[in-house]
């Protein structure tokens, strides 16, 4: 190591043993208290470009915490088409994550986006366990996923940690249905509940969850209290900055997309008394590297597919509503369909700059590889369509193409009603029957009654979506687009 090297290496130290030590777990005389440290991430989505910098926090800190335990809360997949199309799907942040040496890892519900087999082969390749409790698994399945995980330490600390997932309205993960399949899971509240026994047999119980803050914080509430000592949280991209405790239980959560990290820290005394503090960090992108993570990097990057040129912008897409609607408008106008919708999980990226677009910025969008689906609905299967799909979509609109909608709200969570209008204003008549095509997770997950089964076109919506740009060379601007109105 050079001598500029190795004084970054102490600033760095020096700043987070006095932020940190400072702030949270002071030592205390007793000889008998014992520290365990955390360093937590969540909700990655694949964020390798991130991993040289973050590898090198992790190991500025191992230099003072030389136990510190490395741990998930889920969503390790889908967000770089590097990781989420490499030819065994998801292994790129793995295998970071195995460099970096991660102790466990809770189970999200974008560790499914690989199928079952992709997942499969995750778990055997990774050197460290996946934990969910409220997932009910045959062997047949074949995922060795454990409702727990004892660690113990070297300073004698007996640590349990376990998990739940969160579900939605169909009581399934968010992912595609067709990767669950065989698969089933348990209310999380009731089954986090029903394994605060582990505290009786060890020093501390952990939850590493993939629920939602809101969620850990309503679970806190109701676990009976001195059972958990933190909830270290996910799914819901929460940055928390400062400490949450709530039920004398410790929460974390650390954004999304390795922006940043939690430090946590629980202390206890001989009268076996948890003090509990947390310190999140940020993981600048401008700071000092780990160079192998770079080198490793570097050889994922080496894409010459992904980075294909296949159309040019001619403005800057400024939000997930305009990139919806380009995407949408591929749909509709490769397949030649009245009308296709996409739900607004669908589209993974908020911005893209004027200029190149490449195959890689395609799968940015759209990393799931679902299927294109063309139905024939009538205008009122549509609107009952539009009713199932609001709560499954966070509250959030679907993005049309060929035609406009007007959201008419009881109130933030509840539809009134649903107008449909044509692109020339008039009222859509919805006794007619549209073609209309959409992505094979609209099709599956949406409930609601529709005559027409719907017919598969054996592509992706991605590759639709590639098809479309490569005739089109020039994408028009979306800046003044709007196609939705809520009231």
């Amino acid at each position: 190591m050079t001598n500029k090297k190795f004084c970054q290496l102490s600033f760095i130290i020096l700043i987070f043993a006095t932020i940190f030590l400072n702030y949270s777990c002071k030592p205390k005389a007793e000889v008998e208290n014992k520290k365990l440290i955390i360093l937590a991430v969540n909700d990655m989505h694949a964020a390798i470009e991130n991993f040289p910098r973050f590898a090198f926090i992790v190991d500025s800190l191992r230099e003072i915490y030389p136990d510190l335990l490395l741990v998930s809360a889920g969503d390790n997949q889908s967000g770089n088409p590097v990781n989420d199309q490499y030819p065994q799907k998801g292994m790129p942040i793995i295998d970071l994550m195995n460099m970096l040496k991660f102790d466990l890892c809770a189970v999200g519900n974008h560790e499914f986006d690989t199928k079952q087999d992709g997942f499969k082969h995750i778990i055997n390749n990774a050197n460290f366990d996946f934990i969910c409790a409220n997932i009910k698994l045959s062997s047949s399945i074949g995922l060795n996923i454990k409702p727990f995980k004892t660690i113990k330490m070297p300073n004698g600390l007996k640590i349990a940690f376990t998990s739940v997932i969160s579900l939605n309205e169909n009581g399934i993960p968010d992912t595609h249905p067709n990767n669950l399949k065989g698969i089933k899971f348990d209310n999380p509240f009731k089954v986090a509940k029903d394994y605060t026994y582990l505290k009786d047999e060890h020093d501390l119980l952990i939850y590493l969850n993939h629920f939602g803050f809101e969620e850990d914080v309503e679970l806190a509430e109701q676990l009976p209290k001195g059972k958990v000592d933190l909830i270290i949280g996910g799914h819901s991209h929460t940055i928390v900055d400062e400490e949450q405790i709530i039920n004398d239980i410790l929460i974390t959560q650390a954004g999304s997309k390795l922006k940043y990290c939690s430090l946590i820290c629980l202390e206890i005394d001989k009268n076996y008394e948890v003090k509990k503090s947390m310190q999140l960090i940020e993981i600048n992108k401008n700071g000092d590297i780990a160079q192998a993570f770079q080198e490793k990097l570097d050889y994922y990057n080496d894409n010459p597919f992904l980075n294909e040129k296949i159309a040019e912008a001619e403005d800057d897409f400024s939000s997930a509503e305009q990139i919806g609607y380009l995407m949408v408008d591929a749909l509709r106008l490769q397949l030649n369909t009245d009308i296709a919708f996409i739900n607004p999980g669908g589209v993974r990226i908020s911005q893209l700059e004027k200029g190149d677009i490449s195959i890689k910025d395609v799968y940015s969008m759209d990393p799931f590889g679902n299927e294109a689906i063309i139905f024939n609905l009538s205008g009122n299967e549509m609107k009952d369509m539009f009713f199932a799909a609001f709560a499954l979509d966070d509250y959030m609109p679907i993005y049309p193409s060929g035609i406009k909608v007007k959201y008419i709200l009881k109130n933030e969570k509840n539809i009134e009603d649903i107008i449909f209008y044509s692109e020339a204003g008039e009222v859509l008549d919805m006794e007619k029957t549209y073609s209309v095509s959409m992505n094979s997770y609209m099709a599956s997950v949406y409930k609601y009654e529709h005559l027409d089964l719907g017919t598969g076109q054996f592509i992706t919506t991605a590759e639709n979506m590639i098809e479309y740009l490569k005739e089109l060379e020039t994408v028009p601007s979306y800046k003044n687009e709007k196609r939705v109105e809520i009231k």
